[in-house]
C-alpha cells in the first residue's frame, strides 16, 4: 500500500461502536469507508444510509469478498470476534478487532496465527492507549516526574441490569470484565508493564457471568494496581495513579480522558486539559502501521493483546466464570 493513498474501510457491524468508528474515520483525510456488513440487509442498508457508505452488504461474508475494502474494523460482540475476525483475514482483509479481543487466550492465539499465515495487519482496537491524555500520562511516570511508580487504582462500573443485554448473557460473552473491567487492568499495564499476578474476590449474576470484580495485579515494574468494575453500580470513572513523589488523578472517564491534574508532594496542583478525538487515534495510528508495511502495532503489539487475554482468563478462573462455548 502507498504510504499516501487513502486506506479503505469495511465496517463489520452496525451497533453503537460501529456508528462511533464511522464519526471518528470521518475525520480523518486519509480514511474511506467504502462498504459495511451485517448480518442483515436491512440492518446494512439503514447504517450505510445514516454514514453514507457506498455499498451495504447483508452478509459478512460479502464484505469480507469486497475488493474495495482494505481493512475491516470488527464491531460486533467479543463473543463473534474470534470467528469473524479469522474470516476476514483469511479473505485476505487486515482487521483492527475492538475488544476484548477475543474470549480467551487460546482464541486470540488462533486470530494472531491467521494474521500470521496470511501476512495481514492485525490490531486490538484499545483506543485508551492512543488517548493524548493517558499517553501523556505515561511519558510523564515513565520520565519519573511523581517518583517511583507504586500503584494504579481505575475503577469502571455502569449499572445494566437488563437480563436480556448482552452484557449479562453468557451466551454473548457477557459479564463486567470482558466489557467494562478490561479497561482498569490494561490501563495499569500501559503505565506499570506486564502483568504478573492477579487476586480478584467478586460476585456473579443469575447468568453466571461476573457482575461486581475487584482485585489487585502486579505488575512487572513492581508497582500495583487496584481496580474495581461492576454491571451493579455507577463508580466514578476515574483513575489515580501514585508514585514516591506525588500522584496524578486522571479526569473521568478515564479510558477516554480530557485531562490530569498533577500532584507533587509540597508544590501546588497543575491541572493539564488535553482534548481527544475519540476512536480516530487508534485508527490514524493502524492505518499509518499498515501503510508503513507493517503487520502489527507497536504501540499495543500482539503479544500484549494475548497476554491480556490470559490475564482476564486468570481473573474469571478465579471468578469460576466459564462461558457455554468454552465447557
Amino acid at each position: 500500500m502507498d504510504e499516501n493513498e487513502s486506506v479503505r474501510w469495511g465496517i463489520a457491524a452496525t451497533g453503537g461502536i460501529a456508528a462511533s468508528m464511522c464519526e471518528a474515520l470521518a475525520t480523518l483525510p486519509d480514511a474511506r469507508i467504502v462498504a459495511v456488513g451485517s448480518r442483515s440487509q436491512e440492518s446494512a442498508d439503514a447504517f450505510a444510509k445514516r454514514f453514507d457508505i457506498q455499498r451495504a452488504h447483508g452478509t459478512y461474508d460479502d464484505l469480507w469478498a469486497d475488493d474495495e475494502v482494505d481493512v475491516v474494523y470488527i464491531a460486533s460482540p467479543h463473543s463473534h470476534h474470534h470467528a469473524m475476525t479469522i474470516a476476514a483475514l483469511d479473505a485476505g482483509k487486515h482487521v483492527l478487532c475492538e475488544k476484548a479481543f477475543a474470549l480467551n487466550a487460546a482464541q486470540a492465539r488462533e486470530m494472531v496465527a491467521a494474521a500470521e499465515r496470511n501476512d495481514r495487519f492485525l490490531m486490538e482496537a484499545m483506543w485508551t492507549w492512543f488517548i493524548p491524555a493517558v499517553v501523556e500520562v505515561r511519558r510523564r511516570v515513565l520520565d519519573g516526574e511523581i517518583g517511583e511508580l507504586k500503584v494504579v487504582e481505575a475503577n469502571f462500573g455502569i449499572p445494566m441490569f437488563d437480563p436480556d443485554g448482552r452484557h449479562r448473557r453468557a451466551d454473548l460473552a457477557g459479564g463486567a470484565m470482558l466489557d467494562l473491567g478490561i479497561y482498569p487492568v490494561t490501563f495499569a499495564r500501559f503505565l506499570a508493564g506486564d502483568p504478573v499476578e492477579a487476586k480478584v474476590l467478586g460476585s456473579l449474576g443469575d447468568s453466571g457471568v461476573d457482575a461486581t470484580v475487584g482485585g489487585v495485579v502486579s505488575y512487572s515494574s513492581g508497582a500495583i494496581g487496584v481496580f474495581h468494575t461492576s454491571l451493579d453500580m455507577l463508580s466514578s470513572l476515574g483513575a489515580s495513579v501514585f508514585g514516591t513523589l506525588g500522584r496524578i488523578d486522571v479526569d473521568a472517564p478515564f479510558w477516554h480522558s480530557p485531562g490530569f491534574t498533577v500532584r507533587i508532594t509540597g508544590e501546588e496542583p497543575v491541572h493539564v486539559d488535553m482534548p481527544n478525538l475519540g476512536l480516530a487515534h487508534e485508527a490514524q495510528h493502524a492505518m499509518d502501521r499498515l501503510r508503513a508495511g507493517h503487520r502489527e502495532s507497536d504501540v499495543i503489539p500482539l503479544a500484549t493483546t494475548v497476554s491480556t487475554m490470559e490475564l482476564l482468563d486468570d481473573i474469571r478462573a478465579q471468578l469460576g466464570v466459564v462461558y457455554p462455548e468454552e465447557r
